[in-house]
Formats: C-alpha cells, structure tokens, sequence
C-alpha cells in the first residue's frame, strides 16, 4: 500500500485527521482510537505445506542435518552444546556493557575464519562502530560481512544476497 504524500493519523471512530499521534481524537474524544494512515496491513493467510515440510512425530525426525559448528571458543560453545548449528535462533542478553556484541563479533570472525560465509547484522551500532571494534579485537575476515540494518525485509535481502 503506498503511503499517502503527507503522514499523518486518523481516527478509526469518526476519520479525524492530524498530523502527529495523540492518545485521544480530538473530534470524538475516544482514546487510543488514532492510527498511522497509508500504515501497511499485513494478513497472514494459511499456505499449503510440501510433504517434505509437513509436521511429523519427533521420533521420526533424524539428526544427522543438525551438526554444530564449533566457534573455537570453548565456554560459548559448551553452552550452546558443541557450538551452533545451522538454522538456529540463539537469544543472547545481559547487562549493556558486558561485552555481548564483542562476544558475537569474535564468534563470527572464528567461523568465517573457518571459511564459511559470515553476515553480522547490527541494529544498534553503525557498520563503523563494529568496523572499530572489529580492528582492535583483530576480527577482520574476507568472509565475515557486515550490515548495520533494522529493517527485517532488508536483513533478509543481505542472507539471500
């Protein structure tokens, strides 16, 4: 949907229009009734599912596609299980400052190292700050690329690319 040629929010009660957001319509006075117009709407719609993607019972899923990837760093690994395999979604938090990004970037380097294909995302620093960080702690790898992106649909262009 193509947003309109000046932003804006409107009131899903009445249509009352302004140009920034405000917890009560200032027509019809309802609360948190205003929404951002040309805002896309997304709707999830079932899609068929292969044979090859479909549910099965857990005792008839192999292991043998699931091999971690060890990063060389021996505690991260150990509590990863071996390392990280593929395809894997790893939530990582603690208290800012600790050291979590220098963490992941030296994880990164240690398998592009390796030789495989690397893409760090950032979305709290700049691809400079990493840049730097990755300068002191000796991360620069040919196979190690880097994006400082929010946007999902942007991410997932870099993993195709």
């Amino acid at each position: 949907m193509a947003r309109p040629s000046t932003p804006g929010f409107a009131c899903r009660e009445c249509g009352w229009t302004t140009v920034k957001w405000v917890g009560r319509c200032g027509e019809c006075q309802v609360w948190d009734s205003l929404v951002e117009q040309g805002a896309p709407t997304s709707k999830v719609t079932a899609v068929a599912v292969s044979e090859a993607r479909a549910a099965r019972p857990i005792t008839q899923i192999g292991t043998e596609s699931s091999v971690h990837r060890p990063s060389g760093i021996g505690e991260f690994d150990r509590v990863l299980g071996g390392g990280i395999v593929p395809g894997a979604a790893i939530l990582f938090s603690g208290e800012p400052g600790v050291g979590k990004s220098t963490l992941l970037l030296e994880v990164a380097a240690r398998i592009a190292q390796a030789g495989a294909r690397v893409l760090y995302v950032s979305a709290e620093e700049s691809a400079a700050q990493v840049r730097l960080r990755a300068d002191r702690t000796g991360a620069l790898r040919d196979e190690l690329y880097l994006a400082a992106e929010t946007d999902l649909a942007t991410i997932l262009g870099q993993v195709d690319a």
